[in-house]
């Protein structure tokens, strides 16, 4: 039997590109957004009922996604937030909160909701983080913060549900439309050599997204509490 994958932010980019990785491989793929993409549709054209495609929050549309298909083997939680930049300094705080409740607070919401599944299924959890994290870095304090704090509750989580291997992945830096975005809005924020960095090296969604799918379908036990790098050989050999 074919495992089931919930995949959040799953529309484009990491997400979509991690959702047509895991339905190459035969797995039945729950894709939860806040809006139905071209890219989503060709996929769900492309495996006929191997996709369910749910338009929602995060933080509001949970049940819906949990109850597609009465079992569930492995979340990737890939959905997050970076924007508005701004240097903690000036950055209004509310702000700072809006981009906590998505990357933070929705993570630990929608994993209090999924675990009964994934403890019945000895499931995985994989937390889709950001190196941003462990660095200090101007202009993006609210995002790389909650980062850091996601990096944590994996860890937390792990430790705690013995039955869930739980890790969390840094996907490098990914040509994507945040990245565009966060681009455009970075010299405002940040001196200009750090803003020419965030477009040097980015690699194509479909790696990181490769790394999911090995990571949601045979990462072993052992590496539950790991965070671990899209290129580390302990994702790309598996």
């Amino acid at each position: 039997m074919s495992p089931t994958v919930l995949v959040t932010g799953a529309s484009r980019g990491i997400g979509l590109a991690a959702a047509e990785a895991l339905l190459q491989d035969g797995a039945t793929v729950i894709a939860v957004q806040r809006s139905v993409t071209d890219g989503l549709k060709t996929l769900e054209k492309k495996f006929p009922g191997k996709l369910h495609i749910v338009k929602g929050d995060l933080t509001a549309d949970i049940a819906a996604a949990l109850n597609v298909t009465p079992s569930l083997d492995v979340v990737i939680l890939n959905a997050a937030v970076n924007l508005p930049l701004g240097r903690l300094s000036q950055i209004a705080i509310q702000d700072v909160r809006n981009i906590y409740d998505v990357n933070v607070f929705g993570v630990i919401k929608f994993m209090q909701a999924a675990l009964p599944k994934l403890r019945e299924s000895k499931g995985k959890a994989i937390l889709v983080s950001s190196a941003a994290g462990e660095f200090g870095l101007q202009g993006i304090g609210g995002y790389s913060s909650s980062k850091a704090a996601l990096n944590q509750v994996s860890r937390t989580f792990a430790a705690e549900e013995p039955d869930v291997t739980v890790i969390a992945f840094h996907p490098g830096g990914v040509k994507t439309e945040m990245a565009e975005v966060t681009a455009q809005e970075a010299p405002k924020h940040m001196d200009a050599a750090t803003a020419a960095r965030i477009l040097d090296d980015l690699v194509e969604p479909e790696v990181p997204g490769s790394g999911l799918r090995n990571l949601a379908l045979r990462a072993p036990k052992e590496y539950s509490g790991k965070y671990l790098y899209y290129n580390d050989p302990l994702v790309t050999d598996l």
